[in-house]
Parts: C-alpha cells; sequence; structure tokens
C-alpha cells in the first residue's frame, strides 16, 4: 500500500493489515470463514453475531480454524454482542449475512455509524444496497458513511465443526459496486487492501444482476426434496452434485437464467454475465452446460446438502431477496420472467409463506416509476440517503 493509501497494481493480499480496522457482522459458514482468513493476516478485527451460540465457540477456542484452500489459525481476541460496541471505531463493516438480515441491521447501526466508515454487504444479493440505504433513511442516519454491495461473497465455505470452516475457494473476482457509483473507486481501492482480485462494478444494479444465487439455489431446494430427506436421514448427500439433476439445470435453472440476463440487458448494463460467464471468471470452471458446471465443479464437491427445506436460507433469502426484486425489476421493464415467477409461487405453496409480500421490489427498493436510464443514473450518481440529507425527498415508512 502506498502512502497515500492506494493499492498498488499486482498488490499482495492483506497488505493492509494493521492500517484498517475492521467490524464483521455475522459468524455463519461466511462469517468464520471470513474472520479467520482476516485475523490470520493480522487485521484488526471484532466479530460480532446476534446469536451468542455462534460466539461461544469462538470465545473457547478463541479464533477460528481453517482449512482446505487456506489454512491457519485466526486468533479473534474482541468478540461482541453489541452492535454499537462492534462498529465503535472500525474504518471498515463487512456485513455477512444473509439479504432477509439487511433492514434489520440498517435499522440497528442506524445510530451507531459514524463519518468516514465504510459498510460492505457480502453480498448484496439484488437490491441489498439499494434496501440498506433506505433503512438507514427510514431511521435517521445522518453519517457521511459509504455504502457498497459485493456481487457474491469471496469464498466458498463450509463450517467443519465448531469454530471451525473449511475454504473450498476463494474466488478468482470480487466485483463490488457502491452506492452511488461514485463512491465506488474508493470503496474498490480500500477493500483491494484485503483481497487484491476485487474490481469495480459498473454500480449496485450490475452487482445486483450478475447475483447467481436465485439461479442455482432455489430450483435445487424446491424440486429434488429427495436429497434433502436423505441428508435429513444420515446420509453423505452433497448439494451440487446429488440434489442438481440435468433436468432442473437445463429445463428451469438455465431459463432462470436467462431470464436474469435479459433484465440486465434491458437495463443498458454493459457487463451481464451469464452463469456459465461467472463460474469462468470466478472459479476457472469451463463448461457447455449449466448441469456440467456444477457436476465438474472441484470447488463444490465439498458442499453438502441441508437437512431441511430452509436450511443454508436458500429459500428465505434467495427466494425474497434474488428472486422476487428479478421479477419485479422485469414486469418494470417488460421482460417476461415465467419461470423465476413459478419458482416463487412454488416456494409460496410449499412453505406458506407470500415470498411476494415480503421480498424486494422495485417500489420497495425506490425505483418505481423510473425508466432503465433514470435507474441507471440514480445508482450512479445519487442515493435516497443523499437526496434525504438535502431535503429532496419527504419523510417516508
Amino acid at each position: 500500500m502506498r502512502e497515500d493509501g492506494a493499492v498498488s497494481a499486482g498488490a499482495e493480499k492483506g497488505v493492509a493489515a494493521g492500517r484498517v480496522r475492521i467490524a464483521l457482522l455475522g459468524a455463519g459458514h461466511g462469517g468464520l470463514a471470513l474472520a479467520g482468513d482476516l485475523a490470520r493476516m493480522g487485521f484488526d478485527l471484532t466479530l460480532f453475531s446476534f446469536f451468542a451460540s455462534e460466539l461461544a465457540p469462538v470465545r473457547e477456542r478463541s479464533g477460528v480454524e481453517l482449512s482446505g484452500e487456506i489454512t491457519g489459525f485466526g486468533r479473534i481476541t474482541r468478540i461482541v454482542e453489541s452492535l454499537p460496541d462492534a462498529v465503535e471505531g472500525a474504518d471498515l463493516v463487512l456485513i455477512v449475512a444473509p439479504g432477509l438480515t439487511h433492514q434489520t441491521y440498517a435499522s440497528l447501526l442506524a445510530g451507531s455509524l459514524r463519518d468516514g466508515q465504510t459498510v460492505v454487504l457480502n453480498p448484496g444479493r439484488t437490491g441489498g444496497a439499494l434496501e440498506f440505504d433506505r433503512a438507514l433513511v427510514r431511521f435517521g442516519c445522518r453519517a457521511e458513511i459509504r455504502l457498497a454491495e459485493a456481487q457474491t461473497f469471496i469464498f466458498a465455505a463450509e463450517s467443519r465443526g465448531p469454530a471451525a470452516v473449511e475454504v473450498l475457494k476463494e474466488k478468482d473476482v470480487l466485483r463490488v459496486a457502491a452506492l452511488p457509483g461514485e463512491d465506488t473507486a474508493g470503496v474498490v481501492e480500500l477493500l483491494r487492501g484485503l483481497y487484491p482480485q476485487i474490481e469495480p462494478a459498473e454500480s449496485v444494479l450490475e452487482t445486483s444482476i450478475n447475483n447467481v444465487g436465485g439461479v442455482v439455489h432455489p430450483a435445487a431446494m424446491l424440486l429434488n426434496t429427495a436429497a434433502i430427506e436423505a441428508s435429513a436421514a444420515g446420509e453423505d448427500v452433497r448439494f451440487y452434485k446429488h440434489q442438481v439433476n440435468r433436468h432442473v439445470a437445463s429445463l428451469v435453472m438455465e431459463k432462470v437464467d436467462a431470464e436474469k440476463v435479459a433484465v440486465g440487458r434491458a437495463l443498458g448494463l454493459a457487463d451481464v454475465w451469464t452463469i456459465l460467464e461467472w463460474y469462468d471468471r470466478s472459479y476457472g470452471v469451463r463448461a457447455d452446460s449449466l448441469y456440467d458446471a456444477l457436476q465438474n465443479h472441484p470447488y463444490y464437491a465439498g458442499f453438502h446438502s441441508p437437512k431441511h427445506l430452509l436450511g443454508y436460507n436458500h429459500v428465505p433469502d434467495e427466494v425474497p431477496n434474488s428472486l422476487v426484486p428479478l421479477v419485479s425489476l422485469g414486469d418494470a421493464l417488460g421482460v417476461p420472467t415465467p419461470a423465476s415467477s413459478t419458482l416463487v409461487d412454488l416456494a409460496c405453496v410449499m412453505t406458506d409463506v407470500d415470498w411476494w409480500s415480503q421480498g424486494r421490489t422495485v417500489e420497495s427498493l425506490g425505483l418505481d416509476g423510473m425508466t432503465a436510464d433514470e435507474m441507471r443514473d440514480f445508482v450512479a450518481r445519487d442515493s435516497h440517503r443523499s437526496r434525504w440529507l438535502r431535503g429532496a425527498l419527504g419523510s417516508f415508512r
């Protein structure tokens, strides 16, 4: 890192250790993997979770043990159960939690964030930064912060026991965008001090559309419950190998992906990735079909199937926060999304939850009434908070 704080081209991983104080919010599979790696590299780190049961083993072991592609022990000395304590003095706040928690985090952080802090959603799913931004307005946050979202999570990782996580793969590329987009360059420079493969996305619309979670997770959960039942019975069932068959991949997942790409193109985004392009860029996995990509993915072989339908948040997070906003954007832009809509309807039937009413929409994200050009211009130059702070918005719930 140069004296001016910028990260030089080709910089090594973790060069900002000792310079950037981090608050990491979330201690699930991903949160512990990231906490362990950052602590292992020597970052000043505070770990928070809403759940004492997640923090107890980390306290008992004084850190996190990593295995797989990254090995070692990350010693974590500051573990807290208070959000204000977690973010106090932090330069960078990393929220590593399902999208369904974003509004909760925003509402509880609104009074604790301070000028100069950077908040990053890891990942944002579809519309995460926009939803977080509106919630900060709703709860009166006047701090001058930078808000950003990642298109995906930096690791493919899975828990291997108390305070132990296997990192199956650190992704080759991770795109990040800030809201407004004018802040993206500064946020990316900061984050490259942690992981140099982070690169700027065009906007939070790009990171939202290139979110592939809604393509690969809900269909596999909803259309192969036999694998979940076998996993619950104690069998060694692997999510991508056993839960995704050729018909589900080709007849459903690839259609959802085509709808996602069509919405991205209707938005006028410059770089919309197909699912196969995403696997190539993120993992270096090349295939002619989604089924072949998932079956031959060397880094996915270790992922186990959940033991119940709501496991891994693939339904309660991905349906309302990936599929519903995709359908809503499609409706606003005149793009048909029958496959995505059908999966949402099926999820409603199978869980007895109205995910349509719970999910993110162009209305809830504050994009209703905008054309594609207006959406792109808004996220590039503005935000709900900036409009509110200059008095351009009235109060809203």
